[in-house]
């Protein structure tokens, strides 16, 4: 389950503290490997998103993705490298082309956020919660739990959306485009496109 050496030094230093046994020190090590990885994989994110001068668009990037995908689930890579770095290129990206599309004409912009929100609402329905084969969902009443999640935060995400459409001044137009472009990038995570599209990058030979 680990890949890293340092999650294994440190979970059998916490087992052998704990007297836990030998799965339990492997549940460990992969937790501590996983939750550092992706700390890791945020902050040279968001130091990416700073040098290219879109520091709190990434940051709005990040946190709308993060809120979807926790109950809505969602393709990705099975290596956590591969998942680093893609992470760490595709929120900037993110935030730039949200910079860029905020500059287009109401009329675009609007249709784009109908579309993000349209689209998401559909695919939750369809799709949500998204099972990782590792770690399937075998309770009915976890799965409903985790469908009903993500319905709520889809509606947030579309009032925050809307709110932001009519709230006007400041960055409100950025952080509109930046929350429309990851609801698309998320809600097409959740189809069997977007696990086809981390099959093929996990595919590449690197």
């Amino acid at each position: 389950m680990s890949y890293l050496g340092f999650s294994r030094r440190w979970a059998a230093k916490l087992a052998e503290t704990h007297q836990l046994d030998g799965e339990k020190q492997s549940v460990l090590a992969y937790a501590i490997e996983i939750i550092t990885l992706n700390m890791l994989n945020v902050i040279f994110a968001l130091l990416l998103g700073w040098l290219l001068g879109v520091f709190w668009n990434t940051l709005a990037c990040l946190l709308t993705i993060a809120a979807f995908r926790y109950n809505a689930g969602g393709g990705h890579s099975e290596s956590p490298w591969r998942c680093g770095l893609m992470t760490i290129i595709i929120f900037p990206l993110l935030a730039l082309a949200a910079g860029y599309v905020s500059t287009w004409s109401g009329l675009y912009t609007d249709i784009l956020s109908l579309a993000a929100i349209g689209l998401g609402l559909v695919f939750v329905e369809i799709y949500a919660p998204v099972e990782d084969p590792k770690a399937p969902i075998v309770s009915p009443a976890r799965r409903k739990r985790l469908k009903n999640w993500a319905r709520l935060i889809m509606v947030l995400l579309a009032l925050i959306i809307i709110g932001l459409r009519f709230g006007g001044g400041g960055k409100a137009a950025e952080i509109q485009m930046c929350l429309t472009l990851s609801l698309l990038w998320v809600s097409f995570n959740i189809t069997p496109w977007g696990h086809r599209l981390w099959c093929f990058i996990d595919g590449i030979k690197i």
